[in-house]
């Protein structure tokens, strides 16, 4: 899927020239099939008789077929093209109107997609208090209707892609009589990836690493083996990527790029180090995913999967890793009996801001999703296992969207929560005394307001706030658990002997892995099954 950049930089003339090409390569194979047929069997001797002539003319026969065939299919090519290039078009235009009738007053970042006030304007409305609060309602409404028209476009500009990616690999041939795709269901895939030939699952590594890379129930090892080509061709593409914008001009798209490049970077250096498994890597529209093991969720006797939330993708990586890590050595700490892999779980389109944290429709497409990588945790999994998950933030909404009756987990972990979307540790489908919950005393998530506060003047609701009960809180059935308080706000100073900067706004929120901290003790023991609820 294209990010807002890659959707304005498109060309959709280059699809529509290679949709003229096929058509012509059509017309072309169309008519030496016409001329066949005009010939018939004038085209041979007319007294040849016999099995060699029944089979010269089988043979013209079926080359007739052939060309029409290939006809049919080079006229079908054209067609997806052309559409898809008015499609992206059309995306394209969509974006720029909705640029145009922004108000005047405010200012349109087309890279980044985002509404803003000029400094000319700040300057002058801070002298005015009723001119701030004119120009922030002005700001809001203008940013949340130029922010539907971009992820509208964006969305029938991927939809688009899809489309057309599906129908032009429909149109070939499965090499070797592997299927285009792998089947549907995580028991389903393994059985079919185990049932290639070796040379088979070889090529389909080198030429199809998104397919193999990407789907559940294919054994780790061999993801990890696709999902390295995949790295190595993003972070080639992110490289030439921040250098074109550079060029262009477009220093914060640059920016961007090479934020995300630094994180491809610190996933590679990850894997450098060993003990690591690449499970998935995707790009497109949001922050880009990533899916990375540490030590081998085959074979451990426990593993934890981690859940990020808000702004977590490629650029969070270095963070995200580090968090696993620290988990994965609190674990072994806890209990040294039993290997542990952890897993860092941004196998979804994280929301890109707080403002796109308060709507829940990204978790709920990102649920079914977790459920099937857990699936694909215990199914291939050698012998017995216990699995956690861990959500944070806007995570643990999506493990609590994930969670209920049959998801592959045992204990499920929700740190610094806005809701999980359920109202009840009865209704996440893990036993009792199994489901835990720790949020800072100063983690601001406590005071996040929900979608009913912009909508109604009722303020927060009765259910908590933003995604509902509030599960460190009295009466939703969770084990509460001891975190460090936090900074309140901010701190004046960063404590240099921690990873998170205390003189960041909300740190409090992102401190819950720090090296000996509370959380991360007992997140820990809850990982190598030694807490008890």
């Amino acid at each position: 899927m294209p990010t807002l950049t890659e959707l304005l930089a498109a060309d959709p003339g280059a699809w529509l020239r290679r949709s003229r090409s096929w058509e012509a390569l059509a017309d072309r194979l169309a008519a030496r099939a016409d001329d066949l047929g005009r010939a018939g069997t004038a085209a041979l001797p007319c007294r040849w008789a016999g099995a060699d002539a029944d089979r010269a003319r089988e043979q013209q026969d079926a080359l007739r077929s052939r060309l029409v065939a290939g006809s049919a299919v080079a006229t079908r090519a054209g067609d997806v093209l052309g559409r898809h290039a008015g499609e992206v078009l059309a995306a394209q235009r969509r974006i720029v109107v909705a640029a145009l009738a922004v108000h005047p007053l405010l200012d349109v970042d087309l890279g980044a997609g985002t509404v803003s006030v000029p400094s000319v304007v700040r300057g002058a409305a801070t002298a005015l208090p009723v001119g701030v609060a004119a120009t922030a309602g002005l700001l809001m409404v203008e940013s949340l209707r130029f922010g539907a028209a971009v992820r509208a476009a964006l969305a029938d500009a991927a939809r688009s892609d899809a489309v057309a990616t599906a129908a032009l690999h429909a149109l070939r041939p499965a090499p070797g009589g592997a299927p285009a795709v792998a089947p549907v269901g995580v028991g389903a895939a393994r059985a079919w990836w185990t049932g290639l030939p070796d040379g088979e699952r070889d090529r389909l590594t080198r030429t199809r690493p998104e397919l193999v890379g990407g789907t559940d129930g294919i054994p780790p090892a061999a993801r990890d083996r696709a999902n390295r080509i995949r790295l190595d061709a993003e972070r080639s593409r992110l490289r030439a990527h921040a250098d074109r914008l550079r060029l262009l001009g477009d220093d914060r798209g640059a920016a961007r790029a090479e934020a995300d490049l630094a994180g491809l970077a610190a996933v590679h250096h990850r894997l450098a180090a060993g003990d690591a498994l690449l499970l998935d890597l995707a790009g497109g529209t949001g922050n880009g995913q990533v899916v990375l093991a540490v030590g081998d969720p085959e074979r451990a006797a426990h593993v934890v999967t981690h859940v990020p939330g808000t702004g977590a993708g490629w650029a969070s990586a270095g963070e995200d890793l580090r968090r696993i890590d620290a988990t994965r050595d609190a674990a072994r700490a806890a209990g040294p009996d039993g290997e542990v892999a952890a897993v860092l779980w941004t196998g979804y389109r994280t929301p890109a801001d707080l403002m796109a944290a308060t709507d829940p429709r990204e978790a709920a497409r990102a649920a079914a999703d977790l459920r099937r990588f857990q699936e694909g945790l215990r199914s291939g999994h050698d012998g017995p296992v216990h699995l956690t998950a861990v959500g944070h933030s806007y995570g643990s909404l999506v493990l609590g969207r994930a969670a209920g009756p049959g998801i592959a987990v045992d204990d499920v972990v929700f740190v610094g929560s806005p809701g999980v979307g359920a109202g009840k540790a009865g209704e996440l489908g893990v036993p009792d005394g199994r489901v835990w919950a720790t949020t800072a005393a100063n983690d601001p998530i406590r005071l996040a307001p929900g979608p009913e506060l912009f909508g109604t003047s009722s303020g927060f609701g009765p259910t908590g706030p933003v995604h509902g009960a509030d599960p460190a809180g009295p009466g939703f059935g969770a084990t509460v658990f001891e975190s460090a308080p936090g900074p309140l706000g901010r701190s004046l100073h960063d404590d240099p002997a921690t990873p998170t900067d205390e003189s960041e706004w909300a740190s409090a929120h992102s401190a819950y892995w720090d090296p000996g901290t509370p959380a991360l003790h007992t997140i820990g023991r809850i990982v190598a099954g030694t807490a008890r609820g």
